[in-house]
């Protein structure tokens, strides 16, 4: 064999062998990337469309309307007389009785005067023991209104004299008396700003 048939020879078979490489290659890479990948699960199925669905309200309850009562027209006047009503009667008279059958009183008719001036109920103000301590005098001038029943009401002190616990103490006894009322025309009537002066002296 000559040298020309030698190199020819290897040549085919250096051919041969890349060839075997070459499918050996792809057959590898076939089975890693092809053959040899896990399958895909297959994709899930389409879920149905979801169906909307309108609620209707339910109807209101009927409510039956009022029963209305209709009166009854009254029966026709089948007879009507022409007879004239009777006369009115005059009205009593009433005859007062006489001044002679009054019983007379004997009692001298009561005078106008002025509401009283002293408690009828004997109410004495207290002096103050801090004023009586101290060696202290005062004077105090009260208005107040009188009713018909001699209580007295809306009371204010006018003017005082020696200090502020003589105008308590003046207060506190006039509110709890109970004078003799204001009489006009024999009634007694209520009267107004009364004046009563209360003297706190030690020597009393």
């Amino acid at each position: 064999m000559t040298y020309a048939e030698q190199s020819d020879n290897r040549l085919q078979k250096a051919i041969i062998f890349g060839v075997v490489l070459l499918f050996e290659g792809a057959l590898v890479t076939a089975l890693m990337y092809g053959l040899g990948a896990p399958k895909s699960s297959p994709p899930p199925p389409p879920r149905p469309p979801v169906q909307a669905r309108v609620i209707k309200p339910p109807p209101p309850p009927y409510i039956p309307p009022p029963k209305i009562q209709v009166q009854a027209p009254p029966p026709p006047i089948k007879h009507v007389t022409h007879t004239k009503p009777p006369k009115p009667m005059p009205p009593a008279k009433v005859t007062p009785p006489s001044s002679s059958d009054a019983p007379v009183s004997n009692a001298p008719p009561v005078p106008d005067h002025m509401a009283g001036s002293s408690p009828l109920n004997h109410v004495v103000p207290e002096y103050p023991e801090e004023m009586s301590d101290a060696g202290r005098e005062g004077v105090v001038t009260v208005a107040c209104d009188v009713e018909t029943t001699g209580a007295t009401s809306n009371c204010q002190v006018m003017s005082v004299k020696g200090g502020q616990p003589f105008a308590d103490a003046a207060l506190r006894a006039v509110r709890q008396s109970r004078y003799a009322p204001a009489v006009k025309n024999g009634v007694p009537v209520k009267e107004f700003h009364h004046l009563y002066t209360i003297t706190f002296s030690l020597n009393d």
